[in-house]
């Protein structure tokens, strides 16, 4: 009984734990259950941060260009600038940090902070336990082509499919084809359908998405394809632009 006790004692160790273990072992507390006979078994339990923090290291293996780009590493909204032109998209980042059941496209022109919002809320989300992958879309097309005939190419479409969230940078980048129409749908129609936070960055609206996701098929265009595409982004996202000017060319005549 004193064991039990002592057991049940460390557990309130784990009340109210934001990830700074103070268990004996740590990541893992005892639990204590009874036996068909009528007697105690004591097991260790991987506790939920831990499991986060497992789950991310190995998300990070499979797929290098996964990580957060070293540019936006360690940013916070606190480094973000925002003015009147990008006001909706930081207030819209600042719900997906605290939320998980919706995504959020965020678009505009070359150089407005597209990246660095959607770099900064997969950080913040992190830090929350949350297993991210963050990838640049073209990175991704180029990693299953290269994976192919191996068995990569299923363990990478099934973590950017099923990663609890998953910032998809610079879509629209990549010139369509039915193949990469193909993974494009295989990514979405997944994560939509298991309900799973979805951030993508583009330089295109949905009309002018719509138009780069096109097909060309003997001189024609095959927007079928597209149409699903975009079916399900704004099923699963917030659409919104982030405006102003190109923060990098700042300072130049």
């Amino acid at each position: 009984m004193a064991e039990i006790v002592r057991i049940e004692d460390r557990r309130e160790l784990c009340r109210d734990c934001t990830g700074d273990c103070r268990q004996n072992t740590k990541g893992y507390y005892d639990v204590v259950s009874p036996t068909s006979s009528g007697l105690f078994h004591c097991t260790m339990v991987l506790c939920e941060h831990e499991r986060a923090r497992q789950e991310q290291v190995r998300l990070n293996r499979l797929i290098q260009s996964g990580g957060i780009p070293k540019a936006y590493a360690g940013k916070t909204l606190g480094d973000y600038i925002t003015s009147e032109a990008n006001r909706k998209a930081v207030e819209v980042a600042k719900w997906l940090i605290e939320y998980q059941d919706k995504g959020a496209l965020f678009y505009g022109a070359t150089g407005t902070g597209k990246t660095l919002l959607a770099a900064i809320v997969a950080q913040e989300k992190m830090k929350r336990g949350i297993a991210v992958v963050f990838v640049s879309f073209p990175d991704l097309l180029m990693d299953i082509r290269d994976s192919f005939g191996t068995s990569r190419t299923a363990e990478i479409l099934r973590t950017v499919q099923r990663t609890p969230c998953l910032v998809l940078d610079d879509l629209g980048a990549e010139r369509m084809s039915e193949w990469v129409g193909e993974q494009v749908f295989a990514i979405l129609n997944y994560r939509s359908s298991h309900e799973l936070q979805t951030i993508i960055t583009s330089n295109y609206g949905l009309t002018a998405l719509a138009k780069r996701m096109t097909t060309a098929t003997k001189g024609t265009g095959d927007d079928v394809q597209s149409q699903r595409i975009l079916s399900r982004i704004c099923g699963m996202c917030y659409i919104v632009e982030v405006g102003g000017g190109d923060f990098r060319m700042e300072g130049w005549a």
